[in-house]
This record gives C-alpha cells, sequence and structure tokens, in this order.
C-alpha cells in the first residue's frame, strides 16, 4: 500500500510534519538536522508496526538508551528508554499527546507513553466461588502529577488500524515487551540503506535469492555503470577468519562471514568488490536491497554517499523502473545538487511514475514557532526550478 499523503506527529524534531502529496519515488532534501533523517525513520516504525526489536536498533544506533541495566533501574534513572524519540525529547505530560505516523486518517501508527497499576477485581467462577483476578490499568497522567493515584510502571503502547499491538515496558527489568494480538500481520517488505555501508553478509543472503533470477542480471549490468570491466560477481566465504589489527584498529570487513568478489575483464583471478571504490559497493546496495522491499518501501539515507555525479542519473533510472516493477514506494534524502538534478531529468522523463521532491525546513512564519514543514515540488515544478538554477535545497 503507497501513502498518498504523509502525516507525522510529536515524532523526534517532527511535533507537526504533513506532505500533502506523494510520489511512488520522493527525494527528501533539507538543512543538516531539518528532519529528513527522522522522516525516513518515521517510515521504517510505520511499516513495521514499531515492533520492539526495530525501534530498539533505532534507538542503539543513535547511542539513545534503549534498555535499563540493573543499576540503572535500582538508582532510578532519570532517562528513561525511547524517550528521545518524542517531540523535546521527553514523554508527554498528558495523555492526548503521543507519537503518530501515517496518512492522517484511522490507519495511523500510534505510539503512546503511559502509566500503569495492577488492579485486583473479585469474580465468580463457575463453581460460585470468588477468584481474584489481577490486571494492568491505565492511570491518568494528571492524577499521577498530581500524586492523586500511583502507578506501578510506564509503559509504551503501540496501536495500529485502532488495534493494540505491543505493550512495552521501559522502566524495570522485567519482560522487555508483550504482543496483545498474535494474528498482527499488518507489516509491509521495507529495506532501508544507512549512510554507511551495509555488512556483506546481509548482501550475499540477497545475492543468493537473485544470482540465478532476471534481477541479478540486472544488478550485473548496473554494476557495469561504475565499471565497465566488471564481468561478474560472487560471494564466498571469508578466508580471514581472525581481523588482523593495526593498534586497536580493525582492517578489512574480517569480521563479515561472506566477502564479495569481482571477476574483472582481463584478469584470471577475481578480486575482493571492496578494494574497487565506493561506487561499486553503493550501486550493488541499492540494486539488491531494492528485491526484498517488494510491494513496500525503499528507504535510502543519502542517495549520493559513494556516486559519482556522472552516473546518478542512470542509477536513478533504474531505481524509477525497479519502483514501477516492483511496486514500491521509494523514499531518499540528499544534500546534493547533482542528486537533485539528476532527479529531476529522469523524474520528468519516466511519465508512468510520479516523482516528488519534497524540501524539510523550518517554517518562517511567526505563527508556526520554528515549526518543521514540507514544500512540495513536483515533477514539472522541480524541472523548472532546476533549469533556472534556483536553490531547494
Amino acid at each position: 500500500m503507497h501513502l498518498k499523503s504523509l502525516c507525522i506527529k510529536n515524532f523526534r524534531a517532527l511535533q507537526d510534519f504533513s506532505v500533502e502529496k506523494l510520489g511512488h519515488v520522493n527525494l527528501i532534501v533539507g538543512k543538516n538536522n531539518s528532519g529528513k533523517s527522522s522522516v525516513l525513520e518515521a517510515l521504517r516504525i510505520y511499516a513495521g508496526a514499531a515492533n520492539p526489536n526495530l525501534i530498539e536498533e533505532i534507538a542503539a544506533g543513535h547511542d539513545e538508551r534503549y534498555r535499563l541495566t540493573e543499576s540503572e533501574w535500582e538508582s532510578d534513572s532519570d532517562e528513561l528508554p525511547f524517550e528521545n524519540f518524542f517531540f523535546g525529547r521527553r514523554f508527554p505530560d498528558n495523555d492526548d499527546t503521543y507519537i503518530s505516523i501515517g496518512e492522517g486518517e484511522g490507519d495511523n501508527l500510534w505510539i503512546k507513553h503511559q502509566y500503569t497499576k495492577v488492579i485486583e477485581e473479585e469474580e465468580a467462577d463457575s463453581n460460585g466461588e470468588t477468584i481474584v483476578r489481577k490486571r494492568s490499568a491505565i492511570v491518568e497522567k494528571e492524577k499521577v502529577f498530581k500524586s492523586e493515584e500511583y502507578f506501578d510502571s510506564q509503559n509504551l503502547t503501540v496501536i495500529k488500524n485502532n488495534q493494540r499491538i505491543y505493550t512495552i515496558n521501559i522502566d524495570n527489568l522485567g519482560p522487555r515487551a508483550r504482543r496483545l494480538f498474535g494474528d498482527f500481520n499488518d507489516l509491509m517488505p521495507c529495506s532501508y540503506i544507512p549512510t554507511q555501508f551495509i555488512s556483506m553478509d546481509e548482501l550475499a543472503e540477497i545475492w543468493d535469492d537473485v544470482q540465478f533470477s532476471s534481477h541479478g542480471d540486472f544488478v550485473k549490468e548496473g554494476l557495469k555503470i561504475v565499471s565497465d570491466d566488471f564481468e561478474n560477481l560472487a560471494f564466498v566465504n571469508n578466508k580471514n577468519d581472525y581481523p588482523r589489527q593495526i593498534g586497536t584498529r580493525k582492517i578489512g570487513s574480517q569480521s563479515s562471514v561472506r566477502t564479495a568478489k569481482a571477476k574483472i575483464k582481463g584478469l584470471s583471478k577475481a578480486v575482493p568488490l571492496n578494494s574497487m571504490g565506493d561506487g561499486l559497493l553503493r550501486t550493488l546496495q541499492l540494486l539488491l536491497k531494492i528485491y526484498p522491499a517488494r510491494g513496500g518501501f525503499l528507504l535510502i539515507d543519502e542517495f549520493e554517499n559513494g556516486l559519482h555525479y556522472s552516473i546518478q542519473e542512470k542509477i536513478w533510472g533504474y531505481i524509477f523502473d525497479l519502483a514501477k516493477e516492483f511496486n514500491i514506494q521509494v523514499f531518499a534524502t540528499t544534500h546534493s545538487w547533482d542528486c537533485i538534478e539528476s532527479f529531476s531529468k529522469v523524474a520528468k522523463e519516466k511519465n508512468d511514475v510520479d516523482g516528488i521532491l519534497f524540501r524539510v525546513g523550518k517554517s518562517v512564519r511567526t505563527s508556526d514557532n520554528g515549526k518543521v514543514i514540507a514544500t512540495v515540488f513536483d515533477e514539472d515544478q522541480l524541472f523548472n526550478i532546476t533549469q533556472s538554477d534556483v536553490e531547494v535545497r
């Protein structure tokens, strides 16, 4: 299911952020720390229904707390797991404010911070005898702050399509998460390509699935864009079982079980792909990671990383074609004017695939109080702007 629009509330710096129109392929621009990467993170969370493993991975990637150690729990730590996910880097002080991600309608994903307590209720069993059952009840934040009612724990509750999916305990050392509905299957395929390089083992798993398919041939043709001498690709077991080190720095990718080797024209032996420059590695990531995103999202942070400006237009052409073939909605960020120009040319040329650029930045309106907003440009607007050398970044 493609998003036609996007609304993000109370997630990181995005207090009330909306994009009124999205395309099949979307390019996100903006200054450093404007919120571009936060949009990608929000889409990852939306696609993955905020499952605990995913949000722990995102928090860990920012060196943010995602679990309390025993010493932190005993000392009543003043920073709780996932607190930095919320606007203002703190949990809301009322029950009506929560993270919301989606199109702004009923299918949104909600993440709510709540206080809860265990209450006991008496009821009669089938024999007429009185039994006591325990259940968790939500405590109103206003009552907690006024010390009118106690609470036993703090939780994050994840809700999708008005259905509670998870409760995640965040302030003790007990079970981390409880899945409330085992039959929930509203997860979307989602591939995320970060700014740093992806592990060879992850790429090798995808290559194993596609190497003898038409997509495998497509990947090899794409790599020839970067290197005319490239002929073939294989992933082999890494023979360097023990990392060599200089001082405390590991050399190469010996921590991976598999490594990529390339057959080069005129050479009788294969060479490590890692020795042939960042362009080949980045192109390999882009063309491989799009495959598991079929029917879902492909998220690319800083598209231009490792790609010379002269090949970006061809790579965008591949992305547009594969997005249509595999029914993928693409979101990519960039700082590069060359990337914007190449995207604009391809979006104008590919009439059957909508290409949208939106700029993320703080509103200049005094009444908005510096709120982060989006400004949308469709293919025609963007092409006219790039032809006129008007700055959109």
